[in-house]
């Protein structure tokens, strides 16, 4: 049997890199077609074939109708926020038709037998990554895992150490605080090292925030210069501004290494040269920068730790390297960050790293693995539901932030009438407890419930939380053999149809011109999000199964909930499919949460609504030209006559 080649692959929203891991466990960087180890994340459509990385790049700054860039900001959204010659794309098929790119240069570097993990950032929702284990899927990858950024820029920095076996040296643990700001996303994440054990802390980050958005400042300063001397602004000319987009990225390299240098701005046939120092560009991206602060002050505190308890800090990304950064970490930890893994090679070579372990644990790989990783979810997971005291909907966290993974929790709903013959759950990710401010993932709806069930019956549901980020959720009936995984409709994403006639159009090859017939399918085929609430128990009554053995946790069969005093809920007080809780069932800081069974299809409920409104309608008018004519006999009302009213 050939050897599965595991590969590492950084998507990144400007760059993308590959890693190998070779037999003796060390990483390489493998080069693409150009023989290069930065594959620009940029692709560009022509009718008949598809461009992607430095040809596309170049090309795209004359052909900006056909051009894609910066996709990953998008994904988990239903299409790509450009249109590529006026056609709105999924942002994982244009993801995909990257992730092809890379495959034919690790197909032709490592022969066909590879399988992948590709990396995401730590702050990326469930649907983002499912998109992206999507887009891998449709390029024709055996994928086999999404594994989140810091966390593998944390494996190639122990490997550096000498943390990834057991007997290890040095010895000592290690907490590491990465910092990683790509082109497009920040995350920072905290994590302790000790030899063959890597743990997650803590982990924060903003999906729209990255070295896109200080081009952009720099663009935005140059444009206005420009528009000055000249009075036209190149703003208002897509080309112009692909072009100057250009020039920026490459100032703003030059900036890192230089205190000046010159943006060569051209539009309308003029070109000026507006001059840029570091001092000037660190001004125009305060504001950015303190909010990379804010976020690594807050995970700080998430973990619970000083800065005094950090030992290192490792910066990560191409867009750490800008000089602001160093000197705004420096200032906030009290030591110098270092870059001892390539910045723009840590996280690909992490993720090979990864993908080597993922094979060992599957028994495909000729060694064992040697070390163990555990990772949080950077988001909580709820689910709607509405106080009866307040009639208003809410998120209610089952699974908080930074929980280590994987989980299980657990939470018990009753029936809410007699022969209740379904629930209805609609799962949240996001912090906030008003449903509207979070991520919907989708719902899930446990159907065709078993007869005679009497009313306040008890439904278990348990969500189980992997180590890559995807969820999945099971319902059972106590007392019944009624026992199902379920999957979930998901509010956002293709279908498996869908994916796979993408998949085809992808591998095709073929330009813009296959993907036509597709668009229209994928944009009708989003399912219709779920507005009816649930009702589930408060937070604090999950239970957790922690399925960690690293942290001593078992598989046994789970409790029923239990307050936070480690007391149990009285039956009475389990919410369920629609009726309120007894008063008396909750205390006021734990109100209960109800939950309705799957609604009745709209389509018969709003036609016997708007038939009744025109029958009471009619019937208003009649009475009331009835009641006029028997109070004023002799009045003619709209000239007519109605017999037995009239002398």
């Amino acid at each position: 049997m050939p050897r599965i080649q595991p590969i590492g692959i950084d998507l990144g929203t400007t760059y993308s890199v590959i890693a190998a891991l070779d037999p003796g466990g060390r990483t390489r960087i493998v080069a693409n077609a150009e023989g290069e180890s930065l594959t620009p994340s940029v692709v560009v459509f022509e009718d008949q074939q598809t461009l992607v990385g430095k040809s596309a790049r170049k090309l795209g700054t004359s052909k900006v109708d056909r051009l894609a860039e910066c996709v990953k900001r998008d994904m988990g959204a239903a299409v790509y926020s450009r249109p590529i010659r006026g056609e709105f794309l999924p942002p994982e098929v244009i993801q995909a038709c990257i992730l092809r790119q890379l495959k034919q240069d690790a197909v032709r570097a490592l022969g066909p037998e590879v399988a992948a993990v590709i990396t995401v950032p730590a702050y990326f929702d469930e649907p983002r990554r499912k998109a992206t284990s999507d887009a891998g899927e449709m390029a024709g990858w055996n994928v086999l895992d999404i594994v989140n950024e810091p966390t593998a820029a944390a494996l190639a920095f122990g490997e550096d150490l000498g943390y990834l076996t057991p007997q290890g040296d040095p010895r000592a643990p290690l907490t590491v605080l990465v910092y990683d700001l790509g082109g497009g996303t920040f995350d920072v994440t905290i994590i302790q090292l000790r030899p063959g054990d890597l743990r997650t802390l803590a982990t924060d980050g903003d999906v729209q925030l990255g070295g896109r958005d200080w081009d952009l400042r720099l663009a935005g300063h140059a444009a206005d210069a420009f528009a000055s001397e000249h009075g036209s602004n190149p703003r208002a000319n897509p080309v112009s501004w692909q072009r100057l987009l250009g020039e920026i990225d490459e100032a703003k390299r030059t900036l890192s290494v230089r205190h000046q240098t010159s943006v060569r701005v051209e539009h309308e046939g003029q070109t000026t040269h507006v001059p840029v120092t570091r001092a000037l560009f660190a001004e125009l991206t305060a504001d950015l920068l303190e909010r990379t602060a804010h976020t690594t002050r807050q995970v700080l505190k998430d973990a619970g730790l000083e800065w005094s308890q950090i030992d290192r800090v490792l910066l990560v990304g191409g867009s750490s390297r800008m000089p602001m950064v160093a000197e705004m970490i420096e200032r906030l930890s009290g030591q110098r960050p270092e870059r001892s893994v390539n910045p723009d090679e840590a996280v690909a070579r992490g993720a090979a790293i990864y993908a080597g372990y993922l094979l060992a644990e599957r028994g495909l790989a000729e060694r064992p693995a040697t070390f163990r990783v555990t990772n949080v979810n950077a988001h909580s997971l709820g689910i709607e539901g509405v106080d009866p005291r307040t009639g208003r909907r809410q998120n209610a966290i089952l699974i908080p932030r930074n929980s280590p993974l994987p989980v299980r929790r657990m939470r018990e709903f009753v029936t809410r009438t007699v022969n209740q013959n379904s629930i209805v759950l609609r799962v949240l990710e996001g912090e906030s407890s008003q449903p509207e401010d979070c991520t919907a993932i989708g719902r899930t709806v446990i159907a065709g419930l078993p007869k005679p069930l009497p009313q306040g019956w008890p439904i278990r549901v348990t969500y189980e939380y992997g180590t890559n980020g995807r969820l999945s959720v099971r319902g059972q009936v106590p007392g019944t053999d009624r026992e199902a995984i379920l999957e979930i409709e998901r509010e956002r994403g293709l279908t498996p149809e869908l994916l796979g006639q993408w998949g085809s159009a992808v591998a095709a090859d073929a330009g813009l011109d296959p993907f036509e017939a597709l668009i229209a399918a994928a944009l009708q085929d989003q399912p219709a999000a779920e507005t009816q609430p649930l009702e589930l128990l408060p937070a604090q009554d999950a239970t957790t199964d922690d399925l960690n053995p690293a942290r001593g946790g078992d598989q046994e069969p789970l409790s029923a909930p239990e307050q936070a005093n480690g007391q149990r809920l009285p039956a009475d007080a389990i919410a369920d499919g629609g009726g309120e809780p007894h008063a008396s069932s909750f205390p006021d800081s734990h109100p209960g949460i109800q939950l309705e069974r799957a609604p009745r299809k709209r389509g018969t409920g709003t036609l016997a609504y708007l038939t009744g409104h025109l029958l009471f309608s009619a019937l208003g008018l009649v009475v009331g030209y009835y009641l006029l004519c028997w109070l004023a006999p002799d009045a003619n009302f709209l000239h007519l006559r109605l017999p037995g009213l009239h002398p």
